[in-house]
């Protein structure tokens, strides 16, 4: 599977799951292949973006920081409505509104409503431990829901796992790996040109002396 086909499931779920709780029950493929092919979008503009803001404001150590974000959701429209800086310095106060309709629907009923269709948040009359749920993202618990074992050792190595332990190979030849393999190529390969303009060398010599002594 490639990356982009990877990326695209793995985000494939959660727009499901935000489609289900703003009261959508069915759609076409082609639709939810629209909107997640536009979520990636967005989010790779967000992270651009903030990439760029991390550059130029911080070359020595370019990682985003919570200003370069804040930025970036600037940037993407994301952060409305906002007065622009001059507009902000002519009124002698910074504009949050953008920000706390941000965070209100973050921490809002809507919010709150995808996360119980996603399974972090207890319906009424669930048995569950919140504490535990809120601790989890959702790839997280779609792993152990589809782990018989609840184990990620299944996972071990892949992109949605832990990295694998690495284990020494032996490369046919007595070689401990492909580097010390590689070297004695390039080894053989300089002494075989070597002997071989050794070789064309002497010729002309050799021919000479056959010419003096005739």
């Amino acid at each position: 599977m490639s990356g982009h086909n990877l990326h695209n499931a793995l985000l494939r779920p959660p727009i499901i799951q935000i489609l289900r709780a703003q009261g959508f029950h069915s759609t076409r493929p082609s639709v939810l292949e629209s909107i997640t092919d536009l979520t990636a979008r967005y989010i790779m503009l967000l992270a651009s973006s903030a990439a760029a803001h991390a550059a130029n404001a911080h070359p020595e150590d370019p990682v985003p920081e919570l200003e370069d974000i804040y930025q970036a959701l600037q940037d993407a429209g994301a952060l409305r409505p906002q007065l622009r800086e001059w507009e902000e310095d002519w009124a002698g106060e910074e504009d949050l509104r953008g920000l706390d309709s941000l965070l209100g629907w973050i921490t809002g009923p809507t919010h709150r409503e995808i996360r119980r269709i996603a399974g972090f948040v207890p319906s009424e009359g669930d048995m569950v431990d919140p504490d535990a749920i809120e601790k989890e993202d959702y790839l997280t618990a779609l792993k152990k829901k589809h782990s018989k074992t609840g184990e990620e050792t299944r996972y071990a190595g892949t992109v949605l796992g832990k990295s694998g332990e690495q284990h020494p190979i032996e490369i046919a030849g007595g070689f401990p790996s492909i580097r010390d393999w590689a070297a004695d190529a390039r080894n053989r390969k300089s002494d075989r040109a070597a002997s071989d303009s050794s070789g064309i060398s002497s010729a002309p010599s050799q021919l000479s002396d056959d010419a003096m002594e005739s």
